[in-house]
């Protein structure tokens, strides 16, 4: 951990704080990782290849993290390694008439070790309150065959409004688009 990164969560040993430059590294086979558990066993290698190596490379992280308007956090593990990761901006999502001032949880993954633990509701929380400040509507796309997420993503008030295809590759997977109503946790 960065000498000067602020702890935003602590728990057993596991902690929540921003991404800084030296966790590119990590940052990238933890996306990787996280996805391959989650998604890898759905696709086509090469399609998977193609996208691990835009979607999840040092460039892209390293670009959400030097974008002023986008925030990165990591947690580490009480082994010190990154076990979970988070990472929010100006919505991308392809919302039908986006409001103006629009906010995306772009992503939320955990080693599979850290499932169950608490520390989702740790990223929504930080993630949610750092949205809230910047923007006034919020969405956040996800699969629409991943009911974990989903529940995650309505216990904080989000509702789907819209269906979207994203692509890993050529493969056209089916998601949803989630925005976040008036509810509170």
């Amino acid at each position: 951990m960065s000498a000067d990164a602020i702890v935003e969560w602590e728990r057993d040993g596991v902690r929540i704080r921003r991404a800084v430059p030296a966790d590119l590294s990590a940052l990238k086979d933890l996306g990787t990782k996280t996805f391959m558990d989650t998604f890898g066993g759905l696709y086509d290698p090469k399609d998977l290849d193609a996208y691990l190596s835009e979607g999840h490379s040092r460039e892209y992280y390293d670009e959400l993290m030097s974008d002023d308007e986008c925030a990165v956090w990591v947690a580490d593990g009480s082994d010190g390694r990154l076990c979970g990761y988070c990472a929010a901006g100006p919505c991308g999502l392809p919302v039908d008439n986006m409001p103006l001032n629009s906010g995306e949880l772009y992503r939320l993954y955990l080693d599979a070790a850290q499932h169950g633990t608490g520390l989702s509701r740790a990223f929504m929380d930080i993630v949610i309150a750092w949205l809230e400040k910047r923007f006034e509507h919020l969405y956040v796309g996800v699969y629409s065959e991943n009911p974990r997420a989903q529940k995650l993503y309505q216990r904080y008030g989000f509702e789907k409004v819209q269906d979207y295809i994203f692509m890993v590759g050529e493969h056209p997977d089916p998601e949803w688009i989630m925005k976040r109503g008036h509810l509170k946790t």
